[in-house]
């Protein structure tokens, strides 16, 4: 981009704008620099700068900017209360804390300051607090129907009937955003409350209204994708770069499906003395969408960027990794766990820049997995997960995938099977610990007892004993699951 001597800090923090909004993101980030550069005591290029690298995925440069934006303004509310989300979704809880209760004290009618709040007490496991502040933005913004969900999924431990009664006389005049949270609200309730016919149908409500509202899921580009990785890291490829990356054996990469078992089985790790859940870390999908700028070659996206990948490249691509999933690990911690399920599109990365790293590849029955998949209000880039059959095709294509990287990868993997863990803990933990290479210890046996931070949808299932209610819960719902039933009776019949 060519610098005009006589654009001043505005003049690019405006021209930053108009790139971000035609989707141009890299002249977005050089124009929101410039202007950086030019003034860096104004809060809103930094705050730009952030919210252009979140879509990027690269979150913890994003809080490094909204922390340099707080510096610059330190009463600024929305830099306060988009610092407060980056540390929580990166897992500094107390900052996060701390930050959202600044907002709070700051401007005490700023509801997304209260819901913040609340998803973070949701994070550690306490309902009422949690509750307290849905409810709080509810007073103050009633328009809002996150809070109203998100108080209906804490039904299990507080009294919701207002809002139960609230959401039940709302849900069908809705527009499609608030039909989905509600929806997938009521869903959870109903299911607490053993109506599965109810259940079922709300989730169909709110899973038709997020289809809708979303772009829609291409099983044959899918198809394509699952290809294109299979003749990219090809067995050649790994053997090619074997004495590549890193010695380190600190990470611990659990993968699968979501809903599969992967945050019971951090969460049995975390609670080792020697091991740091890290949670669901999106470091390696930034590192990897950052291989074009590491390469200075913009037009070869990843995974097309990863054959042009120097010995060079990897290491440091490893040593940023090993930088960013590893801060906040206590010290002396020997393991550290990213529990990010969909790392296993990056198990090609890993196997060349951590040849000795664990993974450990959490599989379910499909019809439980993927009816509880069904049951989550995933973010929109999940487009698959709001039709069963959908489900079911990624399910067989990513199975297609594991078996590939199982075979030509030369990683460490270890399947961990969410029933088998369920039935017998004490054997499955073992087995888990003994394969990381950590001595055992009890109090792993305990993990619902751990206080740490969980920020996935199984939030509150870490926090009780383990159980078997979930295995074979498909069964109440019987032929209304027939694409994911079907789908294991292919696999049946192929097997």
């Amino acid at each position: 981009m060519v610098v005009p001597k006589e654009h001043t800090a505005e003049d690019w923090y405006n021209r930053a704008i108009e790139f971000k909004r035609a989707g141009d993101n890299a002249r977005a980030l050089e124009a929101y620099k410039y202007s950086i550069k030019m003034n860096p005591i104004i809060a809103a290029p930094w705050i730009g700068l952030a919210r252009v690298l979140q879509s990027n995925s690269q979150y913890e440069d994003a809080r490094q900017c909204l922390l340099q934006a707080v510096k610059a303004e330190s009463k600024n509310l929305t830099a306060i209360q988009e610092l407060a989300s980056a540390h929580r979704r990166l897992g500094f809880v107390d900052d996060a804390k701390a930050a959202y209760q600044l907002a709070i004290r700051l401007a005490p009618k700023a509801d997304a300051s209260y819901f913040g709040l609340g998803q973070l007490y949701e994070d550690l496991g306490q309902p009422k607090n949690a509750a307290q502040a849905y409810r709080e933005v509810i007073k103050l913004a009633p328009v809002r129907k996150d809070a109203l969900a998100s108080v209906l999924g804490l039904s299990r431990d507080i009294d919701i009937t207002a809002e139960l009664t609230q959401a039940e006389s709302e849900l069908a005049s809705l527009e499609l955003t608030n039909k989905a949270l509600i929806g997938y609200g009521l869903g959870k309730v109903y299911q607490q409350k053993k109506q599965y016919q109810q259940a079922f149908d709300a989730y169909a409500v709110a899973n038709a209204a997020r289809k809708e509202d979303s772009d829609p899921f291409h099983q044959d580009v899918f198809d394509k994708r699952i290809d294109t990785m299979i003749s990219l890291f090809s067995k050649e490829f790994f053997q090619q770069r074997q004495s590549w990356g890193s010695s380190s054996e600190q990470p611990i990469f659990i993968v699968g499906l979501p809903r599969s078992g992967t945050t019971l089985t951090e969460q049995i790790l975390a609670s080792h003395s020697q091991c740091f859940g890290a949670g669901e870390l999106a470091v390696l999908t930034d590192l990897a969408t950052g291989t074009p700028d590491r390469l200075n070659d913009e037009k070869t996206v990843w995974p097309f960027s990863a054959p042009n990948l120097s010995a060079l490249h990897v290491s440091a691509l490893a040593d940023d990794y090993l930088h960013q999933s590893c801060d906040r690990a206590f010290s002396g911690a020997s393991r550290v766990v990213d529990k990010q399920p969909l790392n296993f599109w990056h198990l090609g990365l890993i196997a060349i820049a951590f040849p000795n790293a664990k993974i450990i590849h959490c599989t379910r029955d499909i019809r439980d997995c993927g009816f509880s998949i069904f049951m989550q209000n995933f973010n929109h880039t999940q487009n698959w997960s709001t039709d069963l059959a959908d489900i079911a095709h990624y399910w067989k294509g990513y199975r297609r995938l594991m078996a590939h990287f199982n075979a030509v990868c030369g990683l460490d993997i270890m399947e961990v099977c969410y029933e088998d863990t369920v039935a017998d803990i004490d054997t499955q933990a073992k087995r888990i610990l003994e394969f990381v290479g950590l001595p055992w210890e009890e109090q792993v046996l305990d993990f619902h007892e751990n206080e740490r931070a969980v920020q996935t949808p199984s939030r509150w299932q870490v926090r009780q004993p383990v159980y078997t209610s979930s295995v074979a819960r498909w069964q109440r719902y019987g032929d209304k699951l027939e694409p994911l039933i079907r789908a294991v009776e292919d696999e049946a019949k192929a097997g």
